[in-house]
């Protein structure tokens, strides 16, 4: 084909005609450079339409507002996230270059006829460290699902139905990205159904298969050559549907449970173990070995009753164990109990039913050991004072006059331990004086007890084990025996703010007739010199205030 000439003269004319093209668009750039399209926002926030310094100024004024936290609701919460932690930041100037200033990308341009689009904030927010950030929220609003299972109770298996729970759906960070600058604060994130891992079908198969077998008769064991036959209703506290790995249902035996189950309806099967404890032998303490006991082993008994359960015959071999006591001879020889470390007496009162009161307090208490750390609690050992356990009515305070009430008197033994624990060293916890005084005891080293609310506790805090010896002769009697670490003197001071008794007429049936004595105050003091380091002194401190004791006269006024 021949080559066609094109005149020189039309190529001139193309090129200027190009030229002009090209400058024309470079002029639209550049007009459009400095402005952002319509239709723009930037995390949520709209600035279409803006000068580019005008979106700019914009921006940073949402995120000042924010303070640094951005308020969100996740479900029903309302919390706030730390902008900075969690990555969310804004570089305005870089923000707005995504979409305004000198470009020639013909895309660029283009937006400005067609309209813009979303934009994140920049610097973006690393997902890491928004997903960490989002955390906290996440457990906050996770309600777990409820998982299908089976349940046993009173001897028989029933299917327990599964819901599903909730959950921070995974396009809660991409959300909160894309609108954190606003308008609408709080910032809601979705959530999302969080589905049951064991699901109907798995429940139903478990107990159709496995846990109404389980349930369908007697369980026999054979302990040793004695055997015991359990009813469904005696075992079915043990049981239970745990999940394994795969996630199907697989029957457990709580073996503890289980043995405990067994022990109650067979005690004869297992012997208890007996904790080595002290006693005064010829004057001095000795220690009484403690003695093992007999058990079943809940180990082998749950390995051997999950297949008894399923299996043909219903029944077990158990192995027995043996049960140590919780305190061993070998400890108990360790804890010192070796001397006396202190002993106090206080004067009864012709009263013989008040008397016999603290007969069976001291026999109660006697022999008691309060290990190192532990508090001893006057009512923990002796419980409510009530007829059958012996108690006879017996003068009592009440109110700051006598009554009659079961176990009067006992508050005798309170001051006469008091005293022990003051001249051993020991921590008092808690000791209430009687509100009026009673003139057998000495002054600001007394304490009253009413059950259940007016206890006498005190803590051992030394590293040796305390044993109590109490009893009653012509006196009521209460000696400590440990290992002494202080050696402790009593100092007191006078009687102050003196009060008058009045007289009082009561013709009332049960009235109890008291004698006048003035109400004061009175502090005393307790020195303790440390007994392997004398230069360790240390003091405490009692103040204790006394009412008057009114006379109590029982007829009516003259």
């Amino acid at each position: 084909m021949p080559s066609v000439s094109v005149p020189r003269r039309v190529w001139l004319i193309a090129g200027a005609v190009a030229g002009t093209a090209v400058v024309a668009y470079g002029a639209a750039a550049l007009a459009v450079a400095g402005k952002v399209p319509k239709g723009t926002t930037v995390a949520g926030l709209d600035v279409g339409g803006l000068s580019r310094a005008q979106a700019q100024t914009k921006l940073a004024a949402a995120h000042r507002e924010l303070r640094g936290t951005l308020p969100v609701k996740v479900g029903e919460s309302a919390e706030s996230l730390d902008l900075a932690r969690s990555g969310l930041g804004l570089d305005a100037e870089a923000t707005t270059g995504q979409f305004s200033g000198f470009s020639l990308n013909p895309a660029r341009v283009v937006t400005h006829v067609t309209g813009g689009r979303a934009h994140e904030a920049l610097p973006r927010a690393p997902f890491a460290a928004l997903d960490t950030a989002l955390r906290p929220l996440a457990a906050d609003v996770l309600e777990p699902a409820t998982e299908a299972g089976v349940a046993f109770k009173a001897g028989k298996a029933k299917l327990v139905e599964g819901a599903p729970g909730l959950r921070l759906a995974p396009d809660a960070t991409s959300v909160l990205r894309s609108s954190w600058l606003g308008p609408a604060h709080p910032v809601t994130l979705p959530t999302a159904p969080l589905a049951p891992k064991i699901t109907r079908e798995t429940a139903e198969q478990a107990l159709e298969t496995v846990a109404e077998k389980a349930v369908s008769g007697p369980l026999t064991l054979a302990v040793g050559s004695h055997e015991t036959v359990l009813a469904p209703a005696a075992f079915t506290k043990a049981l239970s549907m745990t999940p394994d790995a795969q996630g199907d249902l697989q029957l457990a035996v709580d073996g503890e449970v289980l043995r405990d189950a067994i022990l109650k309806q067979d005690p004869e099967i297992g012997t208890a173990p007996k904790d080595a404890t002290f006693k005064l032998q010829g004057g001095r303490p000795v220690v009484v070995p403690g003695v093992n006991g007999v058990t079943i082993d809940p180990k082998s008994l749950s390995a051997s009753v999950v297949p008894a359960l399923t299996g043909p015959e219903r029944k077990a071999s158990v192995e027995t164990a043996v049960e140590e006591p919780e305190l061993s001879t070998a400890e108990a020889r360790k804890l010192g109990v070796k001397e006396r470390i202190s002993t106090f007496s206080t004067i009864l009162t012709a009263d013989s039913k008040r008397t016999e009161n603290l007969r069976i307090a001291a026999r109660t208490v006697n022999g008691t050991v309060v290990l190192p750390g532990e508090t001893f609690s006057l009512n923990g050992v002796l419980g409510k004072r009530t007829p059958e356990k012996g108690y006879n009515e017996a003068p009592a305070i009440l109110g700051g006059r006598l009554i009659k009430d079961y176990g009067g008197g006992v508050s005798q033994m309170a001051t006469t331990i008091f005293n022990n624990v003051f001249f051993s060293g020991l921590q008092d916890v808690y000791h209430k004086p009687h509100s009026f005084y009673i003139s057998r005891y000495p002054e600001g080293r007394e304490a009253t007890v009413n059950y259940p609310t007016v206890d006498m506790k005190w803590r051992n805090d030394s590293k040796y084990a305390v044993l109590i010896q109490a009893n009653v002769t012509d006196t009521v009697n209460v000696s400590f025996w440990s290992t002494k670490v202080w050696k402790v003197t009593a100092t007191k001071g006078d009687r102050t703010n003196q009060r008058a008794p009045k007289t009082i007429y009561d013709d009332k049936d049960g009235c109890v007739a008291q004698a006048a004595n003035p109400g004061f105050d009175v502090t005393v003091t307790r020195t303790m010199r440390r007994v392997s380091n004398p230069g360790d002194v240390r003091k405490q401190t009692w103040k204790t205030t006394y009412i008057a004791e009114d006379k109590v006269v029982c007829g009516p006024q003259p």
